[in-house]
């Protein structure tokens, strides 16, 4: 920004808007002490100072446009910073130490006149305009959580895809599998509220540390992305499962003597067919986090830990993780095509024999 000048002194640090002809103090949580050093790196502001080693200010934008007349503006978002990929999060919380910059993507608005009752959204693009997550303050079933304020706000976008299926209280050794993080390229933001909105692109880099190429980034991107559908695929047809279940006992104790005979027998035999299929797919003697050691651990438990296998490093999928998905994967196919079935077959069959005795049908929710 023309005009915009930092100065350390003995005293502490102050800024200036215009060339130098005034100053104001710049402090912040910054220790009066004298100051030796000052330095921008990758729009960064570094201090230097006398016995008390260096402090950084991340990420200038927000004072580098502290002039633009934002105050006026019913939502306004400041330029956006490249991000690494990078392990890791904040430091902790040692007395003497610092914190480390968000582990993700930072993005500082303003938000003029903002109530509880409005709703912000927050959509994330890759460089083909297709839809990577979205957030909001007002989250729906697929859209993560925001906290929306009046004035300025910060949200850290974890760089992360829509997580895997999750259902609620299941207890597994290799817990539920997350996106995959966005692989090193341009992405876009877009804020949305009921009236305005602000796009802005972005780009995430590779970690310096590390000699991975785009396509083996992309290759690995593309195996986990494929991991995590299979993993939601077996989840959403246990609590299809669940589902059904409930409805099938919940109607036998409503009826009671008069689903004695071919009802009761057909009922009898869906549930056995689903219970060897959820049996199959998940460990359902795990009613606390010890018994995943006392039972092994099932298909969709398999499948997390590949994931984490997968996740762990820095290269495209071995022979032998590839190996063992198409292993478990055929596995957890051949039991959702027995629980298919019976969605195609004996459900139907079912609420006919229902039909018959006028009784209410059972069926998943549109």
């Amino acid at each position: 920004m023309p005009g915009l000048l930092y100065c350390g002194t003995e005293y502490g640090m102050y800024i200036s808007y215009d060339y130098g002809s005034s100053w104001k103090s710049f402090q912040l949580n910054l220790p009066e002490v004298p100051i030796t050093d000052l330095t921008i790196k990758n729009n960064d502001l570094v201090v230097a100072t006398q016995g008390r080693s260096f402090w950084v200010l991340d990420d200038l934008a927000v004072v580098q446009n502290q002039q633009k007349n934002i105050t006026s503006k019913s939502l306004f978002l400041f330029p956006v910073e490249d991000a690494y990929l990078r392990d890791g999060g904040s430091i902790g919380e040692t007395v003497n130490a610092g914190t480390n910059p968000p582990n993700g993507v930072v993005f500082n608005f303003y938000l003029k006149n903002f109530e509880d009752s409005n709703s912000v959204k927050i959509d994330f693009y890759d460089s083909a305009k297709h839809l990577i997550k979205s957030f909001s303050n007002k989250p729906a079933k697929d859209t993560g959580k925001a906290e929306i304020w009046h004035g300025m706000n910060k949200f850290v976008w974890d760089m992360r895809y829509t997580p895997a299926e999750k259902v609620d209280s299941m207890i597994l050794w290799n817990d539920n599998i997350p996106g995959p993080k966005a692989i090193p390229g341009i992405y876009s933001v877009k804020i949305r509220t009921a009236k305005d909105s602000v796009e802005e692109q972005f780009r995430i880099k590779a970690n310096p540390n590390f000699k991975q190429t785009r396509e083996e980034y992309a290759a690995q991107f593309n195996f986990l992305i494929k991991v995590r559908d299979k993993f939601s695929e077996v989840q959403k047809g246990i609590k299809n499962i669940r589902e059904l279940r409930s409805q099938i006992n919940d109607f036998i104790a409503r009826q009671g003597k008069d689903t004695a005979g071919p009802v009761k027998n057909m009922a009898d035999s869906i549930l056995k067919k689903m219970t060897k299929v959820e049996e199959a797919l998940y460990q359902t003697k795990a009613r606390s986090s010890q018994d995943v050691l006392n039972y092994p651990i099932r298909l969709n438990d398999q499948i997390g830990g590949l994931y984490d296998y997968a996740a762990s490093g820095n290269y495209p999928p071995t022979k032998q993780v590839t190996e063992a998905y198409d292993f478990l994967a055929e596995k957890a196919d051949a039991e959702l095509a027995t629980l298919a079935a019976v969605l195609k077959n004996d459900i139907p069959a079912f609420n006919q024999l229902i039909r018959e005795k006028q009784l209410p049908l059972i069926g998943l929710p549109e």
